[in-house]
């Protein structure tokens, strides 16, 4: 950012450079001045805009920070010495580098928000000065009168004017001791008519509003300066006026001094123009935001190992799974390659401890079917590991009215293009009465379980928890919307018909995305006016409805920013803990969250489904 300011007052500068001396081209050719500074303007905006864009890395603005003073550490193991060590580690930080002793992360950022407080109060202050102004001259104007001068209507004040006032309707005011003198009154209402017929007002108001969007940019308040001195003697010009400025012919030197004259203003601006965008702000960004990316990998993953320890130490089911669960295959050493986020190397892959950790759990739980599906979807991504056969007709003893185990056998069939094996599995799911994963409390207990015994921050364990929750199901979903996603008269009919009953079994799911995709698959294959598509009809509604209700949670009108700090705040967490230990369904979790926060949860028969695309 403060790259960016730089490099915007340089290029401001030479712009300044540029119309200076093209200004005096222009006087020895006697021609229009103001055009050289409206031009020095709008170069002054467009080609910052131009040139930062592309030279800028690709992030949020608040990343662009200064090069920190910590930088990754160097892999563990090393057979250097010491010294040598020592020696390429200062290498690494820069910390030999006296700037960089001072010029910190925190010293940049001080400064920057030092600087856009300033930028913040000089802005509110000039705006506050136009509106005093404005009111001033509004008020002087409202108290005099209005005459005819030389066919023009004017308005008379007590001591505005001669000027031009006035943005959508302008008019000329004059004070009112000018009137005693007829002659300097009708040359001063000539004056300023010719200003009101170039539109000289609004060229000021805009460069007036320039300073006052960017009043850090000292240049460009020269550039204003210079616009309206130039505008004044233009239309002096045009009407012939002055004649101690414009009366003597130029000499011939100066339009011979015209054409090196004019050769120096472009090679000014074509220096503005091609002057290298900030490189400090881009390598500076990018530079730090993977330090400190590389930093906070680092950081958590020390804190995963470590509560991993404490959770496998503890020996309880919960515990190993979620040790299992946070254990994911993080990258060792992370690096910025064209604005993305790649790994230098990554940690040798875990899963085969994972799955141990699950089946020790699912084996002391052996009631808990939640258990079993978490290690049925470990054991589908490497099933050479595991017997799923097994694990399946454990969980058919234990729910046999619930359809989950079979959603990833679908999923198998619909990727081997096995059209028995999928009439199979949607006839299987068809039998069920609902499609569970148990996910809903299972993973509120691994997160109360990471934060109490691997102590790991709320936020953080039941973000990672729910990653991994949210794709029990997903692949089932995909494969059940290809087995199913064509029109119902295209379908077989016993396809249609094994489609139809399983979409009724996921619509009684208890996952938000299982009942949106069992009942839009429900309301495309059956046909309207029957009671079942009524019935999906309503539920898709019902949840759309649900779904846009609780954006007021994580936004409600008037505690916004007390609801994104909240964000970043256990008590946020912990209630939809709360209720995700209450209730067996993220949409009964939602509804008591709705009835908490006192919004309704049914739509009201004039709402208009957003989703809603047909």
């Amino acid at each position: 950012m403060l790259g960016a300011a730089a490099y915007v007052l340089i290029v401001t500068a030479f712009l300044c450079l540029g119309a200076w001396l093209a200004e005096r081209v222009m006087t020895s050719l006697r021609w229009p001045r103001r055009g050289v500074w409206l031009a020095a303007l709008a170069l002054s905006i467009t080609i910052p805009a131009w040139r930062l864009p592309a030279a800028l890395p690709h992030l949020s603005p608040v990343q662009l920070m200064a090069p920190a003073s910590l930088a990754p550490a160097p892999p563990a193991a090393t057979t250097e010495a010491p010294a040598a060590e020592a020696t390429r580690a200062r290498a690494a930080t820069g910390s030999s580098r006296l700037p960089h002793r001072f010029w910190t992360a925190a010293a940049y950022e001080r400064v920057l928000l030092a600087f856009l407080f300033g930028w913040g109060v000089l802005s509110a202050a000039l705006i506050g000065r136009m509106i005093l102004a404005g009111r001033a001259v509004r008020a002087g104007l409202r108290r005099g009168t209005t005459i005819e001068v030389d066919g023009t209507t004017v308005a008379v004040s007590e001591a505005i004017g001669p000027a031009v006032l006035g943005v959508l309707r302008p008019r000329i005011a004059v004070p009112r001791g000018l009137l005693a003198d007829p002659a300097a009154c009708v040359a001063a209402v000539t004056h300023e008519r010719e200003h009101l017929r170039a539109h000289d007002w609004h060229y000021l108001l805009a460069a007036r509003w320039l300073v006052v969007l960017l009043p850090w940019n000292l240049p460009l308040w020269w550039l204003g300066r210079r616009l309206g001195l130039a505008i004044e003697l233009d239309c002096d010009a045009r009407i012939e006026r002055r004649v101690r400025i414009l009366g003597a012919p130029p000499r011939a030197g100066r339009r011979w001094a015209a054409a090196p004259l004019s050769v120096l203003t472009g090679v000014v601006v074509l220096g503005a123009v091609t002057f290298p965008a900030p490189p400090i702000d881009a390598a500076m960004a990018a530079r730090n935001q993977a330090r400190q990316a590389a930093a906070q990998w680092k950081r958590q993953r020390v804190r995963d190992a470590r509560a991993m320890r404490r959770l496998l130490a503890n020996g309880r089911p919960d515990a190993l799974a979620a040790a299992a669960v946070l254990d994911a295959d993080w990258p060792l050493d992370l690096r910025y390659v064209h604005g993305k986020l790649v790994p230098r190397s990554r940690a040798p892959s875990r899963a085969a401890e994972r799955l141990a950790w699950l089946q020790r759990a699912a084996a002391e739980a052996p009631s808990r079917p939640g258990l079993l599906i978490l290690q049925r979807y470990f054991c589908g991504l490497q099933p050479q590991r595991c017997d799923l056969a097994a694990i399946d007709a454990r969980l058919r003893a234990l729910n046999p009215d619930n359809g989950a185990d079979w959603v990833d056998v679908l999923a198998a069939a619909v990727k081997a293009k096995d059209r028995i094996g999928v009439d199979a599995a949607l006839a299987a799911i068809g039998r069920a009465n609902r499609v569970d994963t148990y996910g809903t409390r299972l993973f509120a207990r691994l997160a109360i379980t990471a934060h109490r015994i691997g102590d790991e921050p709320l936020s953080v364990a039941y973000r990672q928890v729910e990653d991994t929750r949210d794709q029990l199901i997903t692949n089932g979903l995909f494969a059940f919307d290809e087995a199913c996603n064509r029109n119902g008269d295209r379908l077989s009919a016993r396809r249609l018909s094994l489609c139809r009953k399983a979409s009724e079994a996921f619509e009684h799911s208890d996952t938000f995305s299982g009942s949106e995709v069992g009942s839009g698959i429900a309301m495309r294959l059956w046909p309207a006016g029957t009671p079942e598509h009524h019935r999906a009809v309503l539920l898709r509604r019902r949840l759309d409805f649900m779904e846009q209700q609780s954006q007021q949670l994580l936004w409600p009108p008037g505690h916004r920013l007390q609801t994104l700090l909240a964000l970043y705040d256990g008590a946020f967490w912990a209630q939809i803990i709360h209720w995700s230990l209450q209730y067996p369904s993220e949409q009964d979790v939602l509804r008591a969250q709705l009835i908490h926060a006192g919004l309704p949860v049914d739509p009201p028969p004039g709402w208009k489904d957003p989703y809603d695309t047909e």
